[in-house]
């Protein structure tokens, strides 16, 4: 008997290494890196002094089973343990709900308000950015888009508290709208209004961008802000987009995926009249960044007006800039954060109106101020 289980512990030992990777190119794509190569004795005619080290974390990368058991750990982490691996990224909510916490935390505790004199500089370089572009006969926006653990702060761990009602985001969002002229698209009160009746932000999805539906509301009230001004420019209608329910859970790190039905929004082609001029941003705007940089233009638009939106994954990563494109004669999206640099596209661009676009945890208001000083 002692024999056997010698034997079948020997072979659980070398199994491991008889399925090595040795696949050069390897990745894994749980870590998103490439796997530790196989070290050389010598380098450059020299012994490695490292080899011994460097034959470790190759067979620690591609040892045979490794993704298994990594997925295996990361699904015995969240159901048995309820916590996620990558705890300081992602962390679950009572009812295992995915949240990013990664720049978040102090923001959801209102731990990090602003001061009246830094609230001040914030509101007055604003008001430094809208005086400079209305000079330039251009109206201004500031669109925030408050995060999932504002809208949905049930979904967050109940292990960190929360004290008062009023974020730091909160702060800068009333007092521009009550001590500035910035046209402000908050989207707190739209998200909240309707969380109930939609999901806008999801449960077991994305962590920490909009659903589909969430991005929908964000550009409605995005254009129905500016259409205040007195244009009427179109906006799309749920009657433009074909609707369907598809399965938006997302897979981490370690395997962990639970299903999250919601709606998804695909343009119809008859309600689509922008055209994306790939690549040619960079070559009618030389500032722009390349890469970045969209630019399209509606000669169906019903007005020539030219609009330049600097903005975040919020906007670039789902339909938005796509739908933005169709109220306006040209669009010029930038991926960016807001810095000096927005100074060279609005002389290059000469745009009708400028749109920020802030995500609550990248609210990028040291590069407001940045630009502001740039413009004084």
């Amino acid at each position: 008997m002692k024999k056997v289980f010698i034997t079948m512990y020997i072979l659980l030992l070398l199994l491991p290494l008889l399925f090595v990777n040795r696949d050069k190119d390897a990745v894994t794509m749980q870590e998103n890196r490439p796997l530790a190569a196989f070290p050389s004795l010598r380098i450059n005619g020299k012994p490695n002094l490292e080899f011994t080290t460097r034959l470790d974390n190759y067979l620690n990368d591609r040892s045979g089973f490794r993704n298994q058991l990594i997925s295996l750990n990361g699904l015995m982490q969240y159901h048995v343990f309820k916590r996620m691996e990558k705890g300081e990224q992602y962390r679950l909510g009572p009812d295992g709900e995915f949240n990013g916490v990664d720049g978040v935390v102090e923001l959801y505790q209102h731990k990090n308000l602003l001061d009246e004199k830094e609230l001040l500089e914030i509101t007055g370089a604003f008001d430094t950015i809208d005086d400079y572009l209305q000079k330039r006969d251009c109206d201004f926006y500031y669109m925030m888009c408050y995060g999932k653990e504002s809208i949905y702060p049930e979904y967050f761990p109940q292990s960190v508290l929360q004290y008062g009602n009023v974020s730091r985001t909160d702060q800068v969002i009333d007092a521009l709208t009550e001590d500035t002229d910035v046209k402000v698209v908050g989207l707190k009160e739209a998200f909240t209004e309707n969380k109930d009746k939609y999901e806008v932000y999801s449960k077991y999805g994305d962590p920490v961008h909009w659903t589909p539906r969430g991005a929908f509301i964000g550009y409605t009230e995005l254009i129905r802000t500016i259409n205040e001004s007195g244009t009427e420019y179109p906006c799309l209608t749920e009657d433009d987009f074909d609707i369907t329910i598809t399965d938006q859970g997302m897979e981490y790190f370690g395997g962990v995926k639970r299903s999250n039905m919601s709606e998804d929004f695909v343009l119809k082609a008859s309600s689509r009249k922008a055209q994306y001029l790939e690549g040619e941003a960079v070559i009618k705007y030389p500032s722009v960044p390349d890469g970045k940089s969209y630019d399209y233009i509606n000669p169906e638009a019903g007005n020539d007006t030219k609009a330049l939106v600097v903005c975040n994954s919020f906007i670039i990563n789902y339909h938005v800039r796509e739908d933005i494109a169709q109220s306006f004669g040209e669009t010029l999206l930038i991926w960016s954060d807001i810095s000096p640099d927005a100074v060279h596209w609005i002389e290059e661009f000469d745009p009708d109106i400028v749109i920020f676009e802030s995500a609550e945890r990248f609210e990028d208001y040291e590069g407001i101020k940045s630009l502001a000083e740039e413009l004084r």
